[in-house]
């Protein structure tokens, strides 16, 4: 039998505690005596000893990535792609959130780059770091007025993001111009900062995001729903998927301002509904940590996934309604209000919202008459997509 293995796990980069294997096949995660800080919603520190029946728990799974990042990292550190303690132990030293898991025993020497390795790939192995999510991407920093790779060890402040492969090659002009709509329908703060620009020494344009959740020097918690309410993310990563609007309510319990949390994810749902972001799946929502506790994170990871439905991209949206999850087309305003309700918010906090955005519509209108650094076909399903949704929830 194999040596089990284990690895030390820091908060805000401090120890906290000890993650290890059990001999059944699941994992233990145990807080160091003094420790008085949870370090996750699903791991009090109340209860000292965490065990969990199969694989890692799923705090800690969530904080691996999935994915072109999970095949680059898995390749080069020549780890088992289905080993997420593995990849955690391989670069989980700096996660996003505040938590890092430490191999005593590894060297990152092990990370072999051949002569000739792309640019990219060699960023996504630099250091002892990793990023969940599906799509191409690297951590960055800023210097001397340019973005650069990460270096192994220091501050990243940035992800960068890189388009897939056709055809959904324009996936990253596809964010950055919903993005921009979102920002006007919810406000600059409730919206990631990003845009569109070059990294040095990598090819091509790149989505250029500002993490929320590093502020200077500093870690802050952060952790997605899946995390919050411990849903594993299954081997083909679709437990993200599993789950209701009753259960994203459920979350909200753990913010500090629920009611006003509850009435921001309702907003930016229906904001999601316009501008055809179908794949709001539970990792795409996400806790903050704040001076006054837990908030919600400003939205991130938004595109139009509805106009790839040809190309085979789901048209679904991420979370169920009832016992199942339901198409784009079927999202209008009685649809919205009933789905408030099982958020837990009031029906007159619901129409609120509803009045609100209807406000918007000229500027968001005017913005979609703009270009949308799409090409012909998918700038006019796009303007098409937000057109027939606005007509279905408020005309």
């Amino acid at each position: 039998m194999a040596d089990l293995r284990y690895g030390i796990v820091t908060f805000k980069d401090q120890r906290v505690g000890v993650l290890s294997e059990l001999s059944d096949g699941g994992c233990r995660f145990a807080y160091d005596a003094g420790v008085t800080r949870s370090i996750s919603c699903s791991l009090p520190v109340s209860r000292p000893v965490h065990d969990h029946p199969h694989g890692l728990h799923p705090f800690f799974a969530h904080l691996a990535p999935e994915g072109w990042l999970r095949g680059r990292q898995t390749a080069y550190a020549d780890v088992d792609r289905n080993d997420d303690f593995g990849i955690l132990l391989a670069f989980g030293a700096d996660c996003i959130g505040a938590v890092g898991v430490i191999d005593p025993a590894y060297s990152h020497d092990r990370v072999r780059l051949k002569e000739g390795t792309p640019a990219l790939d060699a960023a996504a192995v630099a250091g002892d770091r990793t990023i969940s999510g599906v799509q191409a991407k690297v951590l960055c920093r800023e210097e001397e007025g340019a973005v650069v790779p990460a270096a192994a060890d220091g501050p990243a402040p940035l992800i960068a993001k890189y388009h897939a492969e056709p055809p959904l090659h324009d996936m990253v002009a596809n964010e950055a111009t919903t993005l921009e709509l979102c920002r006007l329908l919810l406000g600059d703060q409730e919206v990631v900062q990003a845009g569109l620009g070059p990294v040095a020494g990598i090819d091509g344009v790149a989505l250029l995001v500002r993490r929320f959740d590093r502020r200077g020097g500093e870690k802050l918690a952060c952790e997605d729903v899946a995390q919050i309410i411990g849903k594993p993310p299954g081997l083909d990563f679709k437990g993200k998927y599993e789950a209701s609007y009753e259960v994203l309510g459920k979350a909200l319990e753990h913010s500090a301002a629920r009611l006003l949390d509850a009435r921001q994810v309702f907003k930016r749902l229906v904001a999601f509904v316009l501008v055809g972001n179908v794949d709001c799946h539970l990792k795409n929502w996400s806790l903050l940590e704040t001076p006054e506790g837990l908030r919600l994170s400003p939205a991130y990871d938004v595109q139009n996934g509805y106009i790839y439905g040809a190309a085979g991209y789901t048209t679904r949206f991420g979370l169920m309604v009832g016992t199942g999850r339901m198409q784009w087309e079927r999202y209008d305003r009685a649809l919205l209000l009933t789905i408030a309700e099982h958020l837990g918010l009031p029906r007159r906090a619901a129409e609120g919202v509803l009045r609100e955005v209807a406000r918007l519509k000229e500027p968001v209108l005017r913005r979609l008459d703009a270009s949308l650094r799409l090409n012909e076909e998918r700038t006019w399903a796009y303007r098409a997509t937000v057109r027939s949704a606005w007509e279905r929830i408020f005309d």
